[in-house]
């Protein structure tokens, strides 16, 4: 297991497949620094030593990329306010309901069945 960003990584996988699953890390990044740090593409983690574990912690924040539970962090805040200026998207994050212009007559029921508002009903009489 090699310890990396807060995450055990399995010492057996390939060490491009590895940094996929970071948050925020993705394919085409992870292939770009490897590519940047001269790092082979078949290299296992377990075969890294703790310099070139230590120039992937530099080129990571030498690039300004934001993973694991600082983007986490930054996607909350995002939403938050998005919600506090309540402008549309805000106003669908509430509520609850799609937010990118899915339609919803007739699709995203699972989603509006996830949050339904509780509502006093009163007899009349």
């Amino acid at each position: 297991m090699v310890y990396i960003f807060n995450i055990n990584l399995k010492g057996s996988s390939k060490v491009l497949h590895s940094l996929v699953k970071l948050y925020g890390f993705g394919f085409h990044l992870s292939n770009l620094m490897l590519n940047d740090l001269n790092i082979g593409n078949n290299c296992r983690m377990k075969d890294l030593n703790q310099g070139t574990i230590i120039k992937i912690i530099k080129w990571v924040e030498k690039n300004k990329i934001v993973i694991e539970s600082a983007l986490k962090q930054k996607t909350i805040l995002d939403i938050n306010k998005l919600k506090y200026i309540k402008i549309y998207r805000g106003l669908r994050h509430i509520y609850g309901l799609p937010v990118r212009g899915q339609r919803t007559k007739t699709n995203a029921s699972s989603v509006k069945r996830k949050t339904s508002l509780n509502v006093n009903k009163t007899k009349k009489s």
